[in-house]
């Protein structure tokens, strides 16, 4: 067991040494970052004048250009909102104290240093006069200064613009760390400069930093400075390298962003330096000031499109993240990182290093195993399924066969032409909606049974209801409906309950077993119905089913096919 203790201990101690290595500092997380990056540098313009009271009153104009000092910023809108330090735009050293000292100097032929320091001098009435030209201004002043502020922004562009862009001071604070808002007087009009993403806040897990700074002027050979440093303890204001921040601040630092590497966003800025100390602007101070200012920090098209091209780079996909950088230059030709990235995704496209060209791998099929049932088995249950579909089928036959035999025979069978045609289902016609005809072949309600007659379609089975069937005079005549002649010597016999000699009763209109009507009802080639639906004098009255509109044999007190009395 002690041997497990030490194994367990030395695998700790090994785990805690491999730890700062495995800090985060993500590759890749600043570039999003890197875009909005700018260089501030502010300068003063003095105009002064020197009152001289002795004797005869003179005064001397003098203009001096003043630079007041410079630093790092970051663009928050792509009109050109600016993000800085107060410490940058509005030093500590006054520009009317250089200018004091620059015009006594020239005007009294004394030797005062050109610098942001009060002097002293050895002749009482000059050092009266000197102090007296020293802000602020009172009524005894010797000396008058009216001060301009230039602030000059220059972006991270590839070829960056010449002198920079013109700046105004839209709202600084009242300490050196504050945040000044700047605004860019030429050069955003089309709304596309780059800018970066900016959080709300340093959250209570932020630990490590990259300080992005710009010495100098920007341009492709000079791109901003990243330097990593960390928060003691996480989420606060205080920085573990604390001597190396300094030094960055005395180079250019000054108003610098502090990079998340866990969102690769800018959560603050920082400050300092000189005689000030160090200091870290967190976010949401960084808004109230644009709130102050008026502005809403966003993104700008330019942007979208960048981060969409830089996906596709970050993840070797340099084949697809060429068009898309090629996009961003269409917008922005002078953006100096999606122009470094396409050379870059340019060289690298179709090679080995390109993950978007290589072949993408196929799955691997899988065998589906084989059953264990012999083939014969299989064989021999779909024969015993298809005899049993072929039973079926002659049960079915079967027993419509039976239905249509068990069908009452009460009427005639199908009529057949004199001319040896087809049997005649227009013989044992039926009435529309069980109407039955009248004796002067009229319907039940009124209407001609002639003129209701319909031909049913291919498809009707036995009986078409929906269809009147009329004969007319010939077909009542024909041996069919009246019966075959009596040959002579023979008396016809009459059955029980029919009607006396001389009167053939009607046969059962059903069709004779295995058989059907055809349903087509119109008459043979040639042949037409008569008119006359009437039946001659003589023979018997046809009779209709007023419940289904079957013909009724003679005598029958219910109908065949329905069960209807034939007295309702």
């Amino acid at each position: 067991m002690p041997r497990l203790h030490s194994l367990i201990a030395g695998l700790g101690a090994l785990a805690a040494l491999g730890a700062p290595m495995l800090h985060p500092h993500p590759s890749g997380s600043t570039d999003r970052v890197t875009p909005g990056a700018v260089r501030v540098e502010s300068s003063s313009h003095v105009r002064i004048t020197l009152l001289d009271d002795r004797g005869v009153i003179k005064q001397m104009v003098r203009d001096y250009d003043v630079d007041l000092a410079k630093g790092s910023g970051f663009t928050v809108a792509p009109d050109g909102v600016v993000v800085t330090a107060t410490q940058v735009v509005q030093p500590a050293d006054d520009p009317r104290v250089y200018a004091a000292n620059r015009v006594f100097a020239e005007y009294f032929k004394v030797k005062v240093p050109a610098d942001f320091k009060r002097h002293s001098l050895d002749d009482p009435d000059l050092d009266r006069r000197l102090k007296a030209c020293y802000p602020p201004q009172q009524t005894d002043s010797t000396c008058i200064a009216q001060v301009t502020t230039n602030v000059t922004v220059h972006p991270y562009l590839d070829p960056p613009p010449p002198g920079g862009l013109p700046a105004q001071i839209l709202t600084t604070g009242a300490s050196p760390a504050a945040p000044a808002v700047l605004k860019v007087t030429k050069g955003g009009e089309k709304q596309s400069l780059p800018t970066v993403p900016l959080g709300t806040a340093i959250g209570g897990a932020v630990e490590s930093l990259d300080v992005m700074a710009l010495p100098g002027r920007p341009s492709a050979k000079l791109p901003p400075k990243l330097d990593t440093a960390h928060l003691t303890p996480p989420g606060s204001r205080t920085v573990k390298e604390r001597d190396k921040v300094l030094k960055l601040l005395d180079d250019g630092a000054v108003g610098a962003a502090l990079i998340d590497d866990g969102k690769s966003e800018v959560v603050g800025f920082v400050s300092g330096g000189g005689d000030q100390p160090l200091t870290i602007t967190p976010a949401d101070e960084i808004r109230s000031a644009l709130v102050a200012a008026g502005v809403t920090p966003r993104r700008g098209p330019v942007d979208v499109v960048y981060e969409n091209a830089l996906a596709s780079f970050h993840n070797k996909l340099y084949t697809g993240a060429v068009p898309a950088l090629q996009q961003v230059l269409n917008l922005r030709p002078d953006h100096a990182v999606a122009a470094d990235h396409l050379r870059v995704a340019q060289a690298k496209a179709g090679t080995a290093e390109d993950a978007g060209a290589r072949p993408v791998a196929r799955p691997v099929r899988t065998e589906k195993p084989e059953s264990s049932v012999p083939p014969y088995v299989w064989a021999a249950g779909g024969v015993v399924v298809l005899a049993l579909l072929a039973g079926g089928v002659v049960l079915l036959r079967r027993r419509s066969a039976a239905a249509a035999a068990g069908q009452d025979g009460d009427g005639l069978p199908g009529e057949v032409h004199p001319n040896g045609g087809q049997t005649d289902p227009g013989l044992a016609g039926h009435g529309v909606g069980g109407h039955g005809v009248g004796s002067d072949g009229a319907d039940a309600d009124g209407g001609f049974a002639g003129e209701a007659a319909a031909v049913p379609s291919q498809e009707t089975s036995w009986p078409p209801y929906a269809v009147t069937r009329v004969f007319g005079a010939e077909a009542a005549r024909s041996p069919e409906v009246v019966g075959p002649a009596p040959q002579q010597g023979t008396q016809p016999v009459t059955p029980a309950g029919a009607e006396p000699a001389g009167v053939q009763a009607t046969a059962d209109p059903s069709p004779p077993w295995g058989r059907s009507y055809p349903p087509d009802p119109s008459p043979p080639h040639g042949h037409s119905y008569p008119q006359d639906p009437s039946p001659p004098r003589g023979q018997a009255q046809v009779q209709f089913c007023t419940q289904c509109g079957m013909r009724l044999g003679q005598g029958h007190r219910f109908c065949g096919y329905c069960g209807n009395p034939t007295g309702s």
